[in-house]
């Protein structure tokens, strides 16, 4: 009895971190917030980065057991990533989902093995929001934005890899933390674009598209400051429809 409530308990985490299951909609949202917390902490080790959440962990596991689509579209970053339903955005394109909320270059470089064993058409990529949550520097940034780059231009000769910029966020709604600030993030978009120039990928300028008069996501694009709504993945999709693959008719 006891081994079926523990799998019991696994499969309703797992398939809350996964996003099969919404939570019901008496609980209140700290309430949510709360349990969140509690079950990223399960299994943590003291020195271990603040990447590794349940959240990451089951995902990262995810990845490597579930089937993946022939040429996919990989679309690769954090939780902003991960709330999009690429497959409705994009219906006849063989999209993959490879967010991870909370994601950070470093969680990116530890899971990287599993995108370049793909071998993906394309990798649309967004990463670096939560690096400034967690009080990592620009440059400190900029080193694994180049170790993510660098591995894919030597061992992805074929995959087309865009990078997008990070998007702004809304600090009326959602509060700054350590170095995650509107300025800081034009600043490492900078870097970010100076790279794609290096590596000769194409960079896509989403932020003005994104951002209000007064430096900030707009309030009609976001759910709580940070996060898309459904509108502002729409505009995603939009800005970046012309360079998605899709399959040639057979």
């Amino acid at each position: 009895m006891r081994k079926i409530t523990v799998s019991l308990i696994l499969i309703a985490l797992l398939l809350l971190s996964l996003g099969w299951v919404r939570p019901l909609a008496a609980a209140t949202k700290e309430d949510v917030e709360r349990f969140n917390l509690w079950a990223n902490d399960l299994g943590r080790q003291p020195d271990d980065p603040s990447y590794l959440t349940l959240h990451y962990r089951i995902r990262k596991l995810y990845f490597s057991i579930a089937p993946t689509p022939a040429h996919a579209v990989v679309f690769l970053g954090d939780s902003i990533t991960y709330g999009g339903d690429w497959s409705v955005l994009f219906p006849y394109s063989p999209d993959e989902n490879r967010g991870i909320g909370g994601d950070t270059t470093t969680g990116l470089l530890n899971r990287l093995d599993q995108i370049i064993a793909q071998k993906p058409a394309q990798i649309f990529l967004m990463i670096g929001t939560n690096d400034l949550c967690y009080g990592r520097s620009i440059p400190n940034i900029v080193i694994n934005y180049r170790r993510i780059l660098e591995r894919f231009h030597k061992e992805l000769p074929d995959t087309k890899v865009y990078v997008q910029s990070v998007l702004p966020f809304n600090d009326t709604m959602f509060p700054s933390r350590s170095f995650r600030t509107n300025n800081n993030i034009r600043s490492l978009n900078i870097e970010i674009q100076g790279l794609a120039n290096e590596y000769h990928y194409p960079y896509l300028e989403l932020a003005s598209s994104f951002t209000d008069s007064n430096g900030r996501l707009f309030t009609k694009y976001t759910s709580d400051g940070l996060h898309l709504s459904d509108a502002g993945y729409l505009v995603w999709r939009d800005l970046i429809r012309n360079v998605v693959d899709i399959p040639p008719v057979r």
